[in-house]
Parts: C-alpha cells; structure tokens; sequence
C-alpha cells in the first residue's frame, strides 16, 4: 500500500506533503541494524529521506552561518556577483537570473588548490571548511550503511567509487530563491540530480518530488535539525537501480515574493568514474 500524504495549508492554499522518512545520523554512527535498514529502504523507495542531525550541534551552527553568509552574498550589487562567474565551468562559481542565484564551491578547490573565496566570504572560510568536512563525513557514513545493505557479506562496497584521494566535483552549493510574485511564473525545471547524495538544509517550502508509486507531486517540508537527503543518478546506476533517484522541481506553494535560502552539499564519484553497475 503507497504511503498517504500528510497536508498542510501555506497562506490560503491547501497542499500534499510527501511522506518522507526520518533517519537518524546517530543510531547510524552507533551501527544500529534497524536504522540502517530504514535507510535502505528509503533509498530504494523514494529516494528522499530526512537525515536527523539534532545531536550534531556545531553543523547546525555553521548551517546557520551559511544562510547569513548565503544572505550577504546575494546582497551584494550585481557587478560583484558578476565577477565571480567562471564561464563553461559547471561545477564552480556564481549562476543567476532574475530573483534567483546560486554560488558553488568545491571540496578540491577548498582543500587543495590556490582558488580563493569571493572576497565578502573569506572571512568565513572557517565555517566553509567545517561545513564541507562534516558533510563529507555524513555521505560517506551513508554510503558506508547503504553498501552494507546492497551487498551483505560483499567486498563490494559504493565507497570504492568515491575516495578520498581522488579528485571529484564534491562541493557546497548555496541558493536564493527563486520567488516571485506569482507561482505561475516559476518555470519548469524538473530534474535527478546527477550526481552520489545530496544534503539539503532549508527553513522554508521549495521543494517538490515526483511521487513514484502515482507520478503525481508532493511538497518537501522543511524540517529544523534535519537534512533533507537525496538520491541521485549516480547511486541509482552503481546501485543497478535498486536505489531510486527520484524527479523533482524546486518552485513555491503559493503566490507572492519571499526570500528563500538553502544550502546544500552535492557529493559526487570520482572524476571519470565508470557508472556500471558494481
């Protein structure tokens, strides 16, 4: 039986909430059987989940940071975002339109090269750098739980596609917007993303995903003290589909403008890597 959406009222429109799992990031690190079977079965299914990261205080801390910082950033006048445009770089740098933008920066550049932060952000690159290193612990930690669970008693392992000393397209992605005065306005954008996991922290409505079992969309609430997690191509592939990366959009529930941050990590495989599956 399809799980039942939840609803919600947002101003005065009545929406679909999506059933999403709660994972908890510490009975994962105590090895709890339970837990990591939850995991996989939301990988499997849905291919969203909530990851419960209430008991890591001081990345919560630096998420907080992150919207200030995210917020100061996109405050600044259009010649400076400007310049921090690299052109035919997917993975780095500032992208924007109207009402909405988004700056990236990868692991790599923030641990191995010369490349520096945009100057309104250099003074924070200390909670850049916690934030990008504690996250990297987090995916790995799943991919870890999610390896075992794929192929018990395996030397296989989704890790092995994923090491550390090799150069990949990892980074902390962080958004404004899009918001406008009408929904209707917001245009299409449904997508998977590309790449392993992606960890997403927001405080507000944003985020709709294609329900597999109906193909009708569903709401992602926004949820303090947790990451909204998702699935993406890569792991499906690795994975030989038995883990699921599911559609989704970012648009608003309702009319009328609101500023909207949200900061994410995109973790990703090895440059190069062959995607058959393991």
């Amino acid at each position: 039986m399809a799980p039942i959406c939840k609803k919600a009222v947002v101003g005065n429109v009545t929406i679909d909430v999506a059933p999403l799992e709660t994972i908890s990031l510490e009975l994962l690190l105590r090895g709890d059987e339970r837990e990591r079977m939850k995991l996989y079965a939301a990988a499997g299914s849905l291919g969203f989940f909530y990851l419960d990261v209430s008991d890591s205080e001081k990345h919560l801390t630096d998420v907080e940071r992150l919207y200030s910082i995210t917020e100061n950033y996109f405050t600044q006048p259009e010649q400076e975002l400007l310049k921090d445009i690299r052109e035919n770089d997917e993975f780095r740098g500032y992208k924007g339109g109207k009402n909405w933008g988004s700056l990236e920066i990868l692991r790599d550049d923030v641990n191995f090269s010369e490349e520096l932060l945009p100057p309104i952000i250099q003074a924070d690159s200390a909670t850049v750098e916690s934030f990008i290193s504690t996250s990297h612990e987090i995916v790995h930690l799943l991919l870890a739980q999610l390896s075992k669970s794929l192929w018990p008693n395996s030397e296989k392992h989704l890790q092995d596609k994923h090491r550390a000393t090799e150069r990949n397209n990892s980074s902390l992605k962080v958004y404004r917007g899009p918001s406008l005065e009408r929904r209707a306005d917001v245009g299409d954008n449904t997508h998977t993303d590309g790449g392993s996991l992606t960890l997403l922290y927001t405080d507000k409505w944003g985020t709709q995903i294609e329900l597999p079992w109906s193909k009708e969309w569903a709401w992602v609430e926004a949820k303090p003290g947790h990451a909204i997690v998702t699935v993406g191509d890569t792991l499906q592939a690795l994975s030989g589909g038995r883990l699921y990366s599911c559609p989704h959009r970012v648009s608003q529930p309702v009319d009328g403008f609101e500023e909207r941050w949200a900061v994410t990590y995109f973790f990703r495989p090895e440059n190069n890597v062959s995607l058959v599956p393991l």
